[in-house]
């Protein structure tokens, strides 16, 4: 009896340990995907690591890479990466005011219509997709790399990555 009861004991112990480290190391925040009240739809200038991408839910670290959606109700969303933003339309987002990416070349926001697109980039969620804003040989518009990221034309696919990276 005497046993079992020192066991309980432990047991006890180790849970209330546990508790304690969790709620420690916890946060009252949890994650932030959304900024809110941006009734004049500007660009959000945002650090690494403050907000998560509202697609992938990973934290935006890589500025250069980055993209925002913003809503005509003044929530700004944001995205680690132009293949997350391409995801995230699909599933009938309505009522937004205004698309931005941001471009490796000139490090301008632009409409994410309006500029070209790399298929062999190093971004964050390695689909190969990054903005520039002038086009070089080899570039495609929006619309095709629209399609190719929700057809996994990506370089994720890896013979697409062999047959894009043998052309280097």
């Amino acid at each position: 009896m005497k046993k079992i009861v020192v066991n309980l004991m432990m047991f006890v112990v180790v849970v209330a340990i546990i508790v304690v480290l969790l709620l420690a190391f916890g946060t009252d925040k949890g994650g932030k995907y959304v900024y809110k009240n941006n009734i004049e739809h500007k660009i959000i200038e945002i650090k690494p690591k403050e907000y998560h991408c509202s697609e992938c839910n990973m934290d935006i670290e890589e500025m250069s890479y980055q993209a925002q959606a913003i809503m005509q109700n003044g929530d700004t969303h944001f995205f680690d990466d132009i293949g997350c933003v391409v995801l995230w339309l699909e599933k009938d987002k309505e009522g937004i005011a205004r698309m931005a990416t941001k471009t490796l070349d000139t490090h301008h926001w632009v409409d994410p219509e309006k500029v070209w697109y790399t298929r062999i980039a190093n971004d964050p969620m390695g689909y190969g997709f990054a903005a520039y804003e002038i086009k070089k040989e080899g570039m495609i518009p929006y619309d095709k790399m629209k399609m190719l990221m929700l057809q996994g034309k990506h370089l994720h696919d890896p013979f697409l990555k062999k047959k894009l990276f043998e052309k280097e």
